[in-house]
């Protein structure tokens, strides 16, 4: 029985891959159960290994990332959780497509690496499985580019959005702020439309968490848990918002 999750890690460059063992190891939440510089033998190791968690470098020389876990695929295995770690955020979308639990930029900060831990572990404990028919379902996750390189947001975890200039500024429901430089018209077209509706000009909201709309005052009330947000309503959203939560 393992005592901890286990991770294998692929990756060329021997500093990273010194450093990536030593974070993981501080962690004390996973044991690197193995790892490689040669992008050629992670096939093998991973399905020797059978880890819970891999971090995988995309840009290696002879076979990127992709092309490994294309090849995994071929063999029908079943597939671990993928991190990918790289030098380059022009990976981030393709990274995504295929079910990247998370994408990592290099050098790799302390904190950001803790964060993917914890998150994992969390589903982990959530019992939460990855396997091939959940490998697009990361289509789902909304990805974009804020000050620090590349955020991914979970649209079920929106409670709403508020335009700010050229920014969009999400509230989550673990009371996180995630500001993205992306415009609000162009963040409501990756959301979907069944689950988010724009009240104004500068404001979209997660019907799921609206609990009251007054018409006289404009505006909705939208809470999670104890927390509640009020967010005016433009005059001609109104009726349309309305009729809306009538065939919910």
């Amino acid at each position: 029985m393992k005592l901890l999750p286990e991770a294998v890690i692929i990756e060329d460059e021997p500093e990273s891959l010194n450093l990536l063992v030593k974070l993981i190891g501080d962690s004390g939440l996973l044991k690197v159960a193995g790892m490689t510089t040669d992008p050629s033998a992670a096939e093998d190791l991973i399905c020797s290994m059978k880890p819970d968690l891999v971090f995988l470098d995309i840009r290696m020389p002879g076979k990127d990332g992709f092309q490994i876990i294309d090849d995994l695929r071929r063999r029908n295995e079943k597939l671990p959780y993928f991190v990918f770690t790289t030098a380059f955020d022009e990976f981030a979308i393709k990274a995504f497509e295929y079910a990247a639990f998370d994408y990592l930029l290099k050098p790799i900060e302390p904190d950001r690496l803790a964060g993917t831990i914890r998150r994992f572990m969390e589903r982990s404990v959530s019992g939460e499985k990855q396997n091939n028919e959940l490998l697009f379902d990361s289509f789902k996750k909304l990805i974009f580019k804020n000050a620090s390189g590349i955020v991914v947001i979970d649209p079920a975890e929106v409670i709403h959005v508020k335009a700010d200039g050229n920014y969009s500024i999400f509230v989550l429901t673990d009371e996180k702020i995630e500001t993205v430089t992306s415009l609000l018209h162009k963040v409501e077209s990756q959301l979907p439309p069944e689950k988010f509706f724009r009240v104004s000009r500068s404001a979209i909201i997660n019907l799921d968490y609206l609990k009251r709309i007054n018409t006289r005052q404009q505006y909705c009330l939208l809470r999670k848990d104890r927390a509640e947000y009020r967010i005016d309503i433009s005059h001609d959203r109104i009726k349309e918002l309305i009729e809306l939560m009538r065939t919910r």
